[in-house]
């Protein structure tokens, strides 16, 4: 179709961004519950959303900085 932009790329990539976006916001918000409780199983389940979220942010930087 287009030779300069590559359209099927595109869709896949606008695709994985939004799940990973709003996939990230919603572990983001669990954890924010989880530590609204008080409980130790909300927060012990708020410690793992919160390791998820901070491996997301280490391996989006990874990609994004590897040469």
């Amino acid at each position: 179709m287009n030779d300069y932009i590559d359209l099927d790329a595109l869709w896949k990539v606008m695709v994985a961004s939004l799940a990973v976006g709003a996939g990230l916001a919603a572990v983001f918000s669990l954890a924010l519950a989880g530590l609204s409780t008080g409980r130790p199983a909300g927060r012990a389940a708020a410690g793992l959303c919160l390791l998820v979220v901070a491996a997301a942010i280490a391996l989006g930087l990874y990609v994004m900085l590897a040469a």
